[in-house]
């Protein structure tokens, strides 16, 4: 087996799931550039991502270009989208899906005013009972 990274821009996807798999390298990479809170919003369609390396990657989410090599070497020419294209969709998806559903409009799961939550402490399942802060104002 290869140790041979994807994201290497000098190795060329040759089948259908040698690219696939390159789009899910990238979107997995990408997924966790935005959970470690890599993406930072500037104006409009204008985004930054902190490199790997230092510093940050400018990326234009409506024409989709990233500054870093593995885009301009690599992912133009066989339109792929880098990490970073990825991590700024993400965070765009994710703005969006917030200005959409206002918090009155969510679903809330209370029962009588107070809501159960589950979690799991040394080994054991434990739950907390807390009051409900819409129904409870």
């Amino acid at each position: 087996m290869s140790t041979e990274s994807l994201a290497d821009h000098r190795r060329e996807p040759t089948t259908r799931e040698d690219r696939w798999r390159a789009i899910r390298e990238r979107s997995t990479r990408g997924l966790l550039a935005f959970n470690r809170g890599d993406v930072l919003h500037l104006e409009g369609d204008c985004w930054a991502v902190r490199s790997s390396r230092g510093g940050y990657h400018r990326v234009d989410l409506d024409s989709e270009v990233c500054g870093c090599e593995d885009f301009v070497h690599y992912g133009r020419v066989r339109d792929l989208c880098c990490k970073h294209i990825y991590a700024v969709a993400i965070a765009h998806g994710t703005r969006r899906g917030m200005r959409r559903q206002p918090v009155e409009d969510r679903p809330c799961a209370c029962i009588d005013g107070t809501v159960y939550i589950g979690y799991e402490q040394d080994g054991s399942e434990r739950v907390d009972a807390v009051r409900c802060r819409r129904c409870n104002r």
